[in-house]
């Protein structure tokens, strides 16, 4: 990745300043006084007189002392991650995925209970309220302590009651209001976010990523979407949907996709996709013996099955999935003159590496800004805990440095 130059704090309003100073502090692994100062350009009162405030509340602590430079050795700082906690939760169809962090944002516990499929919302919510209640007496905590829960779920964003989805996926959750339900149940503040912002947020917060780096997380589990985080912060957009990936139209003569357009990558480039496509063509779905099966976790599979056997029809669904996701996967790191992109979700679990490869070969030799600058292309995680911890990073992020929210249109 390339240097970044920090941005400077100055000019901002005291609560922008200390929100500012602290996510510092959040992304470096230890940190003085005097180093503080020097990377905000801020003067040494101002940082002293924050950091007294931040050690008052228990949000940061003294990690030690670095070394000298010629005078007295400075003490350190660093965050307190055993004072506040968040929760995140993945909603997905197969299954939902409970996390505790800390406000490191990493992993203390993680609980899986059965996915969304057809049940009726309020029953979902009711079952996930349940078991976040039972994850924290199980740590002995207090619901004060909890700093809020963040949903991560797919899906457009359909106005104050949160997110729509795909209508043959989840069609009940398009009118419910998850946040307030969940919120009701809990007594917890609950925030409901975008899966892909949710991964790119968990990337910034986690990794200790600094605000000047500009970045984007695609997130691949059943359907397919991008976090575009631009000066720290997630762009949205003019209605809080940018980075839908799904429905950018790859093949103008492809299938009727359940958007209203047609050849949309997710019907060829995604897991779901493929599935559908396999359903869709009585030949393949005897082949890969998934005639009657109603199961998409299983007809994916057999699909990958069918890959590691060399079979030439799974070679080419695969193919085809790898080379439009790449390519428009290019046509964004162009548009937005990236030099940092990172795959994750379920979705890259077993073929990560292929669209790994060719999005690098495509970058090496096609992108726009190749004699200026590299794309470095990651592969990170594809857990089924991942959405779920970028949901947990979303409350950290929206509480401890407020200043970074959001960048619209």
């Amino acid at each position: 990745m390339n240097e970044i130059t920090p941005r400077r704090l100055k000019g901002r309003s005291y609560a922008e300043t200390r929100s500012a100073v602290l996510d510092l502090i959040r992304s470096s692994e230890s940190i003085s006084r005097v180093e503080l100062a020097q990377k905000s350009s801020l003067t040494e009162v101002t940082i002293s007189k924050i950091v007294k405030e931040l050690l008052a509340e228990g949000i940061v602590i003294q990690a030690g002392q670095g070394r000298s430079t010629g005078g007295k050795r400075p003490t350190l700082l660093k965050l307190n991650t055993g004072v506040l906690y968040a929760v995140g939760v993945a909603l997905d169809v197969p299954t939902i995925v409970i996390v505790l962090c800390g406000l490191s944002g990493t992993l203390i516990e993680r609980v899986d209970i059965p996915g969304m499929g057809v049940e009726p919302p309020p029953n979902v919510v009711a079952r996930v309220a349940e078991a976040i209640r039972h994850l924290l007496e199980k740590r002995g905590l207090q619901p004060s302590s909890i700093m809020g829960v963040g949903v991560a779920s797919s899906g457009r964003r359909r106005g104050p009651l949160g997110w729509g989805a795909d209508p043959t996926i989840a069609k009940n959750w398009e009118q419910f209001d998850t946040a307030a339900e969940l919120e009701l149940q809990c007594r917890i503040p609950v925030v409901v976010e975008n899966d892909a912002n949710c991964v790119a947020l968990g990337t910034f917060w986690s990794r200790g990523t600094t605000a000047a780096r500009d970045f984007m997380t695609v997130y691949m589990a059943q359907g397919i979407g991008a976090g575009i985080v631009i000066n720290g912060a997630v762009f949205r957009g003019a209605s809080d949907n940018a980075g839908e990936l799904g429905h950018v139209v790859v093949e103008p003569d492809g299938v009727e996709c359940w958007c209203g357009a047609s050849g949309c990558l997710e019907t060829v480039g995604t897991p779901r996709g493929i599935v559908r496509q396999v359903q869709a063509d009585p030949k393949l779905a005897a082949l890969f013996g998934v005639r009657d099966e109603p199961n998409e976790a299983v007809i994916y599979k057999n699909v990958l099955e069918g890959l590691s056997k060399g079979m030439p029809q799974a070679e080419a669904l695969i193919t085809r999935s790898v080379d439009r996701v790449s390519s428009v996967l290019l046509g964004l790191a162009n548009v937005l003159d990236l030099d940092w992109i990172q795959l994750t979700g379920p979705g890259f679990a077993a073929e990560g590496k292929r669209y790994a490869k060719q999005l690098r070969k495509l970058t090496d030799n096609a992108s726009f800004t190749r004699g200026v600058h590299t794309v470095t292309v990651e592969l990170g995680g594809t857990g089924p805990d991942v959405a779920a911890l970028g949901a947990a990073s979303v409350i950290l992020h929206g509480s401890l440095t407020p200043h970074h929210q959001s960048v619209r249109n």
